[in-house]
């Protein structure tokens, strides 16, 4: 155990941290509340990360809001952690003091249950999750398992980095349920953080996109970052557009309108695939005769897996996939969110320390 780690035990139990920022929710629909805290302290599987920036996800307003079975009280949100290793647990193998790293959704996973001896993490049984049931990284530090925890290159920004855990994450994941073959048409619904993502990484592998968006703005970014049709929703109806290019076979969805994707189905080619990886409130409905008529697949995404969340960290080491973002200090927490519930972000809110 390091010197800092007892130092900062001793004081604990003094209780004499108390000037650390965090952000925190504590009631629905009322912004969130700057707040000084105590620094966590890491058990000896766990390491403490100094947060140097995290993304702020739509996934955060969903919960504030109540859209999720979440009974969130009194809680530090943000699950697109990255910054670097403050202290290390005396049982922590693979980081050091100083080392950046990077933590997502997942805070914890079981390594019992069955998706955990899979590695499909993402399904853990008895997962705990970064910012809903513990606190996350809209703070000056977090704690989590060491196992949780991604390693970052030092030439990736923190500010780059935070996004990818989560939007880049569920971008990757998705697309890699989708079983992208090189060539197919890939519709991108929903122009966000994850979307432009998406966008990203569906070219690096080889599709051929189509972004559906309702903002001229938004369609001409998306043809910049590589999509190679925009069809805009304002003026011409998805399946209607979709059908003048002879369909997809790929719909990616991270809208937060659910009641929309039961429209876009027939758009499908067959053996089509529309991968669900926006929560937002209400359902959808679908006639079962289109499904079954060209063999269409719904699946539903989560987040990825630890080797997911490597893997679209290489990406961007590599320079394939670039987040869009805008910064915003901590003590403006609150007006990035207002900007976000508009749509006014581009396309990733993150936040720094």
């Amino acid at each position: 155990m390091s010197i800092f780690t007892i130092f900062l035990i001793i004081l604990r139990k003094k209780n004499t941290i108390h000037d650390v920022r965090a952000a925190l929710f504590h009631t629905q629909r009322n912004p969130l509340s700057l707040e000084e805290v105590s620094v966590p302290v890491p058990g000896p599987h766990e390491i403490l990360i100094k947060v140097k920036a995290c993304g702020i996800c739509h996934s955060d307003l969903h919960l504030f809001d109540g859209d999720w079975n979440f009974n969130l009280t009194s809680r530090i949100p943000g699950h697109e952690v990255a910054g670097i290793v403050a202290a290390a647990g005396s049982r922590v193998k693979g980081f050091r003091e100083g080392d950046p790293v990077g933590l997502s959704w997942i805070h914890s996973f079981c390594k019992k249950c069955p998706a955990c001896k899979r590695k499909d993490t993402a399904l853990c049984e008895r997962q705990e999750i970064t910012g809903v049931t513990v606190d996350g990284g809209y703070a000056d530090y977090v704690k989590a398992p060491a196992s949780s925890c991604a390693k970052l290159p030092p030439a990736l920004s923190p500010e780059q980095a935070a996004p990818l855990m989560c939007a880049g994450l569920t971008a990757y994941a998705g697309l890699k349920l989708a079983r992208l073959k090189k060539g197919e048409r890939v519709a991108i619904h929903g122009l966000g953080g994850v979307g432009h993502l998406a966008i990203q990484i569906a070219k690096h592998q080889g599709a051929r996109v189509v972004t559906l968006t309702r903002s001229k703005e938004k369609g001409d970014f998306a043809l910049k970052l590589g999509s190679d049709d925009v069809i805009n929703l304002a003026e011409k109806d998805a399946v209607s557009g979709l059908n003048e290019l002879e369909g997809a076979d790929v719909i990616f969805s991270s809208s937060i309108m659910p009641a929309s994707l039961g429209r876009l189905i027939p758009s499908l080619r067959p053996n089509g695939r529309l991968i669900v990886v926006g929560g937002g409130r209400g359902t959808f409905q679908v006639n079962p005769v289109d499904l079954i008529a060209k063999r269409i697949q719904i699946i539903g995404s989560p987040v990825g897996s630890q080797q997911d969340l490597a893997d679209v960290v290489k990406l961007a080491e590599e320079g394939k996939i670039h987040p869009v973002i805008e910064t915003y200090p901590i003590e403006k927490v609150n007006d990035a969110l207002t900007r976000m519930r508009y749509g006014k972000v581009r396309f990733r809110a993150v936040l720094t320390f």
